[in-house]
């Protein structure tokens, strides 16, 4: 079989393919998440039972749901967090009390750190103005700049794959360097399962990445930038989603995984 992390083509075009299910299962219309269930295309034949072109074992299964944070939703901003409308659907993005730098944290490890209040939008077009500014403190080395959690598991308890997808652009420096991560956690402890070092460039793109993950275990999506000891780095975020988890976040109340 060929290695299951690897970068894919947009997610765009999995939303786009949701699955059956039971809709009443879940109370979408607060959440911006989509149930799937799709074969995976980069699978060898065979998917997980010896990989042979002889192999009549059906294809791994992605399945789940896609969790999308909210980042330009003025209706769904984490506690602490405000927007001031200006017309024509947009607005800043900002910190209540001071409007500073701080965390959009929505709860059960989904967030954004960095984010600087004097340089976030949102917009209704969202790929004019909206965008989440994050600037990154002196430091050496990599430094977490957003994530996203869920608990991966299956009907037929069998693994399956997690994709993870950031969409961003790199101010200072240009080029920058991003690694990505797909991360379960064993005993308490994050462990990555999968990474790619990216260059990114002021170039608005979709950066992804996707694992195989074993059922009944949490899931964990982490986006890190390469920090510099002499300046801060500055990136503008627009999605940042995690698609392969059951478990996801009540972005509307604040009240952990439905």
């Amino acid at each position: 079989m060929k290695t299951l992390a690897s970068t894919l083509s947009s997610l765009l075009l999995l939303a786009t393919a949701a699955c059956g299910g039971n809709p009443g299962e879940v109370p979408t219309s607060s959440l911006d998440t989509t149930r799937q269930e799709l074969p995976c295309e980069t699978c060898e034949p065979g998917g997980g039972g010896g990989g042979g072109e002889d192999d009549d074992t059906p294809p791994i299964i992605v399945h789940g749901y896609e969790i999308n944070l909210p980042l330009l939703n003025p209706n769904k901003m984490p506690p602490g967090w405000c927007t001031m409308d200006i017309g024509y659907g947009e607005g800043h993005v900002f910190r209540c009390a001071d409007w500073g730098r701080g965390t959009m944290d929505w709860g059960g490890g989904n967030a954004v750190f960095h984010v600087n209040s004097g340089g976030s939008w949102y917009s209704s077009t969202e790929f004019y103005n909206g965008r989440i500014f994050v600037e990154v403190p002196k430091a050496d080395g990599f430094v977490p700049i957003a994530q996203t959690l869920g608990f991966y598991t299956h009907p037929q308890n069998v693994p399956g794959l997690v994709r993870g997808s950031i969409e961003m652009l790199a101010l200072k420096p240009n080029p920058s360097e991003v690694i990505l991560a797909v991360q379960v956690n064993q005993s308490g402890v994050w462990t990555d399962v999968a990474t790619s070092r990216l260059t990114i460039t002021n170039i608005r793109q979709m950066h992804e990445l996707q694992a195989l993950v074993y059922p009944n275990q949490e899931v964990r999506f982490e986006v890190r930038a390469k920090a510099r000891p002499e300046a801060y780095s500055e990136y503008f975020l627009w999605k940042v989603r995690m698609f392969g988890a059951q478990c996801y976040p009540d972005f509307s109340n604040g009240t952990g995984c439905l």
